[in-house]
């Protein structure tokens, strides 16, 4: 029992964690009336893009797992304090409005809550006990027993000459380690419980906004990866429930098609891995940027810089979940640099070089280190 309570604590610490640091960036970008749900979203993506900067340098230097702990912790409780005194009035602003967004919706929402709640009901009472699910939440377990950052092989306990290069710069893992440590609970609590629950949920908003984005009105083109739409008055109620409707179509899918090799597996048995953050998480973020592009971003206005600076740290995120964010890495460069270089929008060319930087370096780096042109060292 006292288990599951710091586990319910960690989950609602997390998302309030993320609402905050998604809010104060908004706020930054000028945007007042900003959606709650488009802020947790931003916030989980610029989170996860700090902590893999963070936990890289950690595991270089050969940090402890309960020093990088105590960084995370203080940046987190500096990200919620500035989150309350900063946005604590836009909120309030959000949530007045509320009764009208549910008009909006009408009875559409109270399917979208009921299969986003099944989704994450289902994320949290599936048992699996793969090879994959022993492998990445025993490297969680051994980080944390061990105080080390990918310094121990999680198969054997034996401690390792150099860092393995293709475990080394996906650190997501380490993430539940440190969960764990933060909120007294099993790795295996935090990885399959805690953040599979929030997995699901956030992957749910993804698909909203992605929705959102393909179903947004002409003379409203001005929208984000992470904020896709005005609600309320500023959207139409028909454009709202086109958008219901394509994320109960999107989540039916995937559930019936979670037993063949197919988002839907990610979504539903397999919250726990990094590749299903790409899957469910970046690949419909990356697409809806996308999107917003070719539907034309005014200029002038800072959106084009913001759809960028989404993309970057996006990308950023998904090095810290897979190696496998080659795939919306090449997705977006695929569908963007035809059109940047047929209308001959060089800036735009520039913005988007800058903004797929993360998953370039990355792989640089990957190679060099899997040539052994250069090691880490798992002990000096």
């Amino acid at each position: 029992m006292k288990i599951a309570l710091h586990a319910a604590i960690a989950a609602i610490v997390l998302c309030f964690l993320f609402l905050c640091t998604g809010s104060i960036i908004q706020k930054m970008r000028g945007k007042k009336d900003f959606s709650l749900s488009g802020a947790l979203l931003l916030g989980y993506v610029i989170y996860f893009s700090l902590f893999e900067v963070i936990c890289l340098a950690c595991e270089v230097t050969l940090t402890s797992l309960s020093r990088l702990s105590v960084i995370m912790m203080t940046i987190g409780t500096a990200f919620m304090l500035g989150g309350v005194v900063y946005c604590f009035r836009s909120w309030l602003t959000r949530l007045h409005s509320l009764k009208h967004r549910i008009r909006v919706h009408g009875w559409l929402l109270a399917v979208v809550i009921a299969l986003v709640l099944a989704v994450c009901f289902f994320a949290l009472i599936y048992t699996d006990d793969s090879a994959d699910s022993d492998f990445y939440v025993g490297m969680a377990s051994t980080a944390l027993y061990t105080n080390t950052i990918g310094r121990f092989d999680p198969t054997n306990g034996r401690l390792l000459k150099a860092i393995n290069p293709r475990y080394a710069y996906a650190l997501y893992p380490i993430h539940n380690a440190v969960v764990a440590d933060l909120f007294h609970i099993p790795a295996i609590v935090a990885a399959r419980s805690v953040m599979s629950v929030i997995n699901a949920f956030v992957s749910c908003l993804a698909y909203y906004k992605l929705g959102q984005v393909l179903f947004a009105q002409k003379t409203d083109r001005n929208l984000t990866a992470e904020e896709t739409g005005r609600m309320g008055g500023q959207g139409s109620v028909l454009q709202t429930r086109k958008t219901d409707v394509f994320t109960i179509l999107l989540l039916l899918l995937n559930l019936f098609s979670a037993t063949i090799y197919m988002p839907g597996t990610f979504l539903f048995t397999r919250t726990f891995e990094g590749k299903h953050l790409i899957v469910n998480l970046v690949i419909p973020l990356a697409a809806a940027a996308c999107v917003a592009v070719y539907r034309g971003v005014p200029e002038g206005t800072g959106e084009q810089r913001f759809v960028f600076e989404n993309l970057f740290f996006l990308l950023l995120a998904g090095v810290c979940f897979s190696a496998s964010v080659s795939v919306p890495a090449l997705m977006t460069a695929a569908a963007l640099l035809p059109l940047f270089v047929y209308s001959k929008k060089w800036k735009q060319l520039l913005r988007l070089f800058l903004a797929e930087l993360p998953f370039l370096v990355w792989a640089g780096i990957y190679v060099l280190n899997s040539r052994r042109v250069f090691i880490l060292a798992a002990y000096r």
